[in-house]
């Protein structure tokens, strides 16, 4: 009776725990999950807008330029080639935060960027003091903006031109290139031009010049905070208060994330990173997983198709709206639209993946390997980007055209000359992999306990099963035993009476 007692007990108690395992380990996946994205999703107060509007995580821009070293045998007609030698990097510690927050009813949040950066001399190759010739870029800019004028326009712009200089080239120290700017008297004369297309609104030249510290530069950026749709996490929705740029197609649309933010499904094969600089969209490949301070994560990197205008890709076509041989270049991305009509072109540094490009056999200096590649490493449960070098390489088009003898006096009459490139680099530190990795091992951890008690419950009723059978047989053998007893007791009877009969 005691035995069978115990064995109820053992097979109640089993049943409970086991079914209490069953229970959390199925519904523990969808808690977890909605745990996190409650912290993910961007609101005041969540740790992800802490994080997202001012990034804690240290940034670095490391600047390349690259100084043209046979100036004086292009002028003397005694080169074929461009020459060039990259110099740097220069890197510059970047603060970055959003100003200027608004949260809208329809789930996004709209905010404008706010960067400084700061000269880091320990970790630089130079001095900002550095020598660098270059193309004088306005020359290009007005050259490429009027080359399809008539013949009396562009003779009149180049004497007007040659005023100001003598030659194509521009020398300048690495500082005023970069943040400073230069003081150019033709950007004076450019803004008097009717035939430019666009208002170029400087005084000076330099590829950063007036953004340290603005809120102008890039732009108003509306961006979904995951409030309504969790797998729109951090997708720019609006720029400059517009859901399209000057591409066309669906190339013109605005789309993906700014780079902080990610609701990844772990099968996804892609990514969108949406640039201002380029007023487009970039789209990196999945490559494989990677493991990164101890965490497993997606490794996403640009391929052949990152800058392809139709040449490989048909669907990419709508960058292109002109002529392959006047607008597109293969590999190479027209953002001249987006730059106040300067012939800029986007490639990866030192024209890395231009195998199939004329434009790189005419350049000598370049030196490119995969570590010019642009490369993104997500963990996607978390979404936290745990390692990211962002590197683009800005180029100039520089044709031969008739009538504008200033720029008719490169080797090649068509050369892509690269000017500078950059690379943001940003890796997670140790504390947010210990912390995103903590948060992992309760995920994981929890289920593991879940099992031990779905294990800890079916051993319970095991148990409880074996007590009742080794009951149930001591019962049986016991009765076995009395009826054995029985038996021999009548055997005995029976035999006693016939002895006596």
């Amino acid at each position: 009776m005691v035995a069978s007692r115990r064995s109820e007990w053992l097979i109640g108690f089993g049943v409970a725990v086991f079914s209490i395992g069953v229970v959390l380990a199925s519904i523990w996946p969808a808690f977890f999950y909605s745990k996190i994205k409650d912290m993910m999703i961007l609101r005041n107060g969540s740790m992800s807008f802490e994080i997202w509007r001012d990034i804690p995580i240290p940034i670095y821009l490391e600047c390349f330029l690259f100084n043209i070293t046979n100036m004086d045998d292009i002028l003397a007609k005694k080169a074929d080639k461009l020459q060039v030698e990259q110099i740097g990097p220069y890197v510059f510690r970047e603060i970055h935060k959003k100003v200027n927050i608004s949260w809208n009813n329809n789930s996004t949040v709209t905010y404008r960027n706010q960067r400084w950066w700061y000269y880091q001399p320990d970790m630089s190759s130079g001095s900002l003091a550095d020598m660098v010739t270059s193309i004088n870029p306005i020359v290009a800019t007005i050259a490429y903006s009027i080359r399809n004028d008539n013949i009396m326009v562009k003779t009149l712009v180049d004497m007007v031109m040659r005023s100001y200089s003598q030659h194509m080239f521009l020398t300048a120290n690495v500082s005023s290139w970069l943040f400073d700017g230069i003081q150019l008297p033709l950007l004076d004369f450019a803004a008097q031009i009717p035939a430019l297309p666009y208002t170029i609104p400087f005084q000076k030249f330099g590829w950063f010049y007036t953004r340290n510290g603005s809120t102008t530069v890039d732009g108003v950026f509306a961006t979904n905070t995951g409030e309504a749709d969790f797998t729109r996490l951090g997708l720019t929705e609006m720029w400059q208060n517009k859901n399209r740029t000057m591409f066309n197609g669906k190339c013109g649309e605005v789309k993906g994330t700014t780079g902080e933010l990610w609701a990844l499904d772990s099968n996804v094969e892609e990514i969108n990173i949406f640039a201002t600089d380029l007023c487009t969209y970039m789209t990196l490949k999945k490559t494989g997983e990677i493991k990164r301070n101890g965490l497993s994560g997606l490794e996403f990197m640009a391929d052949d198709s990152l800058f392809d205008n139709g040449h490989k890709y048909p669907d990419r076509s709508c960058y292109c709206d002109g002529l392959y041989e006047e607008d597109c270049l293969v590999g190479v991305l027209n953002v001249s639209a987006c730059h106040f009509g300067a012939p800029a072109f986007v490639s990866l540094p030192h024209f890395y993946g231009l195998d199939d490009s004329p434009y790189p056999g005419k350049i000598e200096g370049l030196r490119p390997t995969e570590e010019h590649n642009f490369k993104m490493e997500i963990e996607p449960i978390t979404g936290m980007p745990l390692f990211v070098r962002a590197q683009l390489q800005v180029n100039a088009l520089v044709r031969h055209v008739p009538g504008i003898s200033l720029v008719n006096q490169l080797p090649d009459p068509d050369t892509l000359v690269p000017m500078f490139w950059f690379r943001e680099e940003i890796a997670v530190t140790p504390e947010y992999a210990e912390f995103a990795q903590s948060a992992l091992d309760v995920r994981f951890g929890m289920v593991y306990g879940f099992y031990v008690l779905i294990v800890t419950g079916v051993a319970l009723i095991c148990s409880g099963v074996w007590f009742y059978r080794l009951s149930r047989f001591s019962v049986t053998r016991e009765k076995e035993s009395d009826k054995m007893a029985a038996q021999t007791f009548l055997d005995k009877n029976e035999l006693i009476r016939t002895e006596k009969n």
